[in-house]
């Protein structure tokens, strides 16, 4: 009985990663942002909108866990590399959800160009799969990725990003089709110190969900972060923490239906972009 409540629930709980297309946000940074995470330029960016790729001059490692109402069975794992490349940047991003019985990979590789002071772009491919248990056995496809970032000034930044804008399909039979979805958003400093972050995302399948998060830095190595997003008016939170090129974040979210989630993530920055003479 046990087991059978156990693989309902989780499968639930896919049931809302592969809404958003396999593409959650990652690090517990967008996490305590709600998701909010078009406009973030940090070593994520291959997660949440790879046209940011193109304003990172540095070489990024990541790691990140979260628990979903802290379910062994429901834990996301992510690692992500962002490094400078031929006046752009790429990204490698590796995503396991699940446990033996459900599990879903997904694989990225990703790169990002600033192509002008205004305007960035990026495109990505990533492998997504996904294992049932031993009698429905593995799907697996190919989708693509397509994002863009408009930083307007100091101030505004505006972005938008596709998920799958071919609709992949995942199986032949009923015509599973991979979901596709359209995000946009924007970003504003109301000083060095306060920013905040919209974002509306529109599954094909699913109601739109706004997302919506304020990130504060009282003092220089510490953040504290707010977030809200409407589509299961779920509520998060959580703490940064940067020391030169080290940062660490926690956030912890709130389902009104699901309960409580939490996520911690680590990265690490070093070297830099060789400029030209």
């Amino acid at each position: 009985m046990k087991k059978t409540f156990l693989i309902a629930l989780v499968s639930l709980l896919a049931t809302q990663v592969m809404a958003q297309g396999g593409n959650e946000t990652q690090g517990a940074r967008a996490n305590a942002l709600a998701g909010a995470s078009l406009t973030l330029q940090d070593g994520w960016a291959a997660n949440n909108n790879v046209a940011t790729l193109g304003l990172i001059d540095e070489f990024n490692i990541g790691a990140a866990y979260e628990s979903r109402f802290f379910l062994p069975e429901a834990g996301l794992g992510s690692v992500a590399l962002a490094a400078p490349l031929a006046g752009g940047s790429i990204g490698i991003i590796g995503h396991n959800y699940g446990y033996g019985g459900f599990n879903q990979n997904r694989i990225g590789l990703g790169y990002g160009r600033k192509l002008s002071d205004y305007f960035s772009l990026g495109v990505q491919l990533d492998y997504l799969q996904t294992q049932l248990g031993d009698v429905y056995g593995s799907r697996s496809n190919i989708v693509a990725e397509i994002g863009m970032l408009i930083t307007v000034n100091e101030k505004v930044s505006l972005a938008a990003h596709v998920f799958n804008p071919t609709q992949a399909r995942f199986a032949d039979y009923d015509d599973e089709r991979i979901p596709t979805s359209l995000r946009i958003g924007g970003q504003y400093r109301f000083s060095d110190k306060v920013m905040a972050v919209m974002e509306l995302d529109k599954d094909i399948d699913l109601p739109l969900n706004i997302k919506s998060g304020l990130e504060y830095n009282p003092v220089e190595p510490i953040f504290i972060r707010l977030g809200f997003a409407t589509a299961q008016q779920s509520v998060a939170f959580g703490l940064g923490y940067r020391w030169q090129s080290v940062s660490a974040d926690v956030s912890a979210n709130w389902n009104q239906i699901l309960g409580f989630s939490s996520g911690v993530s680590l990265g690490y920055a070093f070297g830099s972009r060789k400029k030209k003479e």
